[in-house]
């Protein structure tokens, strides 16, 4: 027991020793840095960013995600980052496409698009392909983010690839309007509830098949909530002209056959649809749709 005894108290002497040793040793010129546990990354400066904060992020509160960042992306695809030339100019026509004529066509201006214009844009140079074989050129995640795809493509001189992205960037907004208004859902299905398809089936009907379920694409077959996106989308994109023959006059069937007959029943349903709709975005929302689609198209022009 004595000898036991004699060792821890050995041991208690050598460590207050190491610990007097280690204190005087200590240089007292030397000073510690203190570092934040968090260190933030130093805001970008550059021409194209500063253009991203002056036009999106301080007056909508939207960041614009244009380099890749794989939390953005579902991890099951593959996908293209935007090059860096087509970023801004892409941009700019969803300032003059997107959110001019929505600032004109609200009731409350410029405020409207400042509380619901999408918290994040995330910008990817090619589509999205899907295991059926489609592809995606725009996701509206959440109410929040809008992905817009293929932007690679970007030609100021190609007409169908504007109206393509710009569809599609108003479809995906359609979707964030009917996540944070009221939209009767159930009323609008009622309307052609025979006429959707089953999920994956959508792909393989034409437009004028879709038409003559009362859809205005076939995509809109496969969903009720896309239905309503891709109606929203068509009529702000196309002259009303065009919309109106393609999708609500009645065609003269004479020696035509049944096929046409059937587009003049889907027909009269759109023709529903569409009325629904324009009612719905101005009581409900505060927005003239039919001001939107007159203003994209003068700015397009």
């Amino acid at each position: 027991m004595k000898t036991k005894i004699f060792l821890n108290s050995a041991l208690l002497f050598l460590f207050v020793g190491l610990i007097i040793i280690s204190v005087t040793g200590c240089d007292r010129e030397e000073t510690i840095e203190v570092k934040p546990i968090f260190e933030t990354e130093e805001e970008s400066t550059n021409e194209l960013d500063e253009y991203l904060k002056s036009s999106f992020r301080d007056p909508y509160g939207t960041n614009i995600i244009y380099k890749f960042v794989d939390k953005f992306v579902d991890s099951r695809f593959k996908v293209t980052p935007p090059k860096l030339e087509v970023v801004k100019p892409t941009l700019e026509l969803v300032k003059k496409l997107w959110i001019a004529p929505y600032n004109v066509a609200s009731d409350q201006g410029e405020d409207f698009l400042q509380t619901y214009f999408p918290a994040e844009i995330v910008l990817l140079g090619a589509p999205i392909v899907n295991a059926d074989g489609s592809q995606t050129l725009g996701i509206a995640e959440g109410g929040v983010r809008v992905t817009l795809t293929n932007i690679n493509n970007y030609d100021p001189n190609d007409e169908e690839w504007i109206i393509k992205t710009l569809r599609f960037a108003h479809h995906e907004f359609a979707h964030m309007i009917d996540q944070n208004f009221n939209f009767d859902v159930e009323a609008f299905f009622n309307i052609s509830k025979e006429g959707y398809t089953s999920p994956n089936s959508w792909i393989e009907l034409t437009q004028d098949e879709a038409i003559a379920r009362g859809m205005v694409t076939n995509y809109g077959t496969s969903a009720v909530t896309e239905d309503f996106a891709e109606l929203v989308s068509m009529i702000i994109v196309t002259d009303p002209d065009e919309f109106n023959t393609k999708f609500l006059a009645q065609e003269d069937c004479t020696g035509q056959g049944q096929d046409c007959l059937d587009k003049n029943e889907g027909r009269k349903i759109i023709q529903q649809k569409y009325d629904a709709v324009v009612k719905y975005l101005d009581e409900d929302v505060g927005i003239d749709l039919l001001k939107v689609r007159d203003e994209f198209l003068k700015n397009k022009n």
